[in-house]
């Protein structure tokens, strides 16, 4: 479930706040009541993929699996054209692999104690020539699937890159980033995809208010840049083993989210990344950060137990009644 806020329109519209899940049904909820649409036409028949809504200027998009990018005008839900996402594969185990005994019987060898699968025999010789035997079998099977031209082409769409999120300024000037260093940039009819600067998982895109990007995922990777002047790598200290999932901009500073590392900040003035352990409250620590908002003049910093405030000077910790 991916959710939105639209502030409140002055003179007209309530603030509203919308709900999007995995198979493209959207909720709108606001004092007026709620109501709900479909973002494909197919409606509750979408096979799904969508993991993300965001309200770029007066724009709503959504985004997701097999290289997914829907946009709202006035005419309704339409899908964009994302054919440079096949250039962006999810990794996959090599299958090569598989064709060879030893790693055949490592990957599927728990898996023949298990349910009604004839029992192997318990004389050593008799039951390597057993296994070989069903290795065999298996890999005759594989080669017979993998001649299967719809099998082929669905797993083709399958492994399709993913947009994990978008970023801009609105249908004219659309980020995407996602599966294998995934960037491109929309100008309102076509994409351009810069130089690929990395292979991690990107999660998540800031804008800073000097209109550059800040781009970070997996295995601690941050990229930064634009469509105009490329992007970069930025190098630092941090381990390849902490994931970052969200950032944003607070002041001069980026502050970026991750998977059990807490929180971590990027000065935008002297390009330094360090984690933040001064100063903060113990449930910061280590945490898990779910989402990252500034809001005016206070950071916010949403964790699975807790939503935490920062006003540039004092964190105060707000518990939820159910979790404390």
């Amino acid at each position: 479930m991916s959710t939105q806020l639209v502030p409140e329109e002055e003179g007209g519209r309530p603030r509203r706040v919308l709900a999007l899940d995995f198979y493209g049904q959207l909720e709108d909820y606001s004092r007026a009541g709620a109501t709900i649409e479909y973002v494909s036409a197919d409606g509750a028949d979408f096979p799904g993929g969508l993991t993300c809504l965001r309200l770029l200027g007066d724009h709503l998009f959504c985004t997701g699996t097999r290289g997914q990018i829907h946009h709202r005008g006035d005419g309704g839900w339409r899908q964009l054209p994302t054919q440079f996402a096949t250039a962006f594969c999810e990794e996959d185990e090599d299958e090569s692999d598989l064709d060879d005994f030893d790693s055949w019987l490592e990957d599927f060898g728990h898996l023949l104690e298990l349910g009604d699968a004839p029992a192997l025999p318990r004389d050593p010789m008799e039951r390597d020539a057993e296994l070989r035997r069903r290795s065999a079998d298996w890999r005759a099977h594989m080669t017979h699937v993998r001649e299967d031209e719809r099998f082929n082409q669905l797993l083709a769409e399958f492994r399709v890159g993913s947009v994990n999120d978008l970023c801009g300024t609105g249908f004219a000037d659309l980020y995407a980033i996602g599966s294998q260093g995934l960037i491109a940039h929309w100008d309102g009819s076509s994409w351009t995809v810069p130089e690929q600067v990395t292979t991690a998982e990107l999660l998540h895109a800031c804008r800073t208010d000097q209109g550059r990007l800040v781009l970070v995922g997996m295995h601690g990777t941050i990229v930064t840049g634009d469509i105009s002047t490329g992007f970069e790598c930025l190098h630092h200290d941090v381990s390849e083993g902490i994931n970052f999932n969200s950032a944003c901009q607070y002041k001069q500073q980026v502050y970026i989210g991750s998977e059990n590392g807490g929180l971590y900040v990027y000065s935008l003035e002297t390009g330094a990344v360090e984690p933040l352990l001064e100063g903060i409250p113990e449930e910061l620590r280590d945490a898990t950060i779910v989402d990252i908002s500034s809001v005016g003049s206070v950071l916010w910093v949403l964790t699975p137990w807790d939503l935490i405030r920062f006003d540039g000077t004092a964190w105060q910790v707000i518990v939820h009644p159910d979790n404390g």
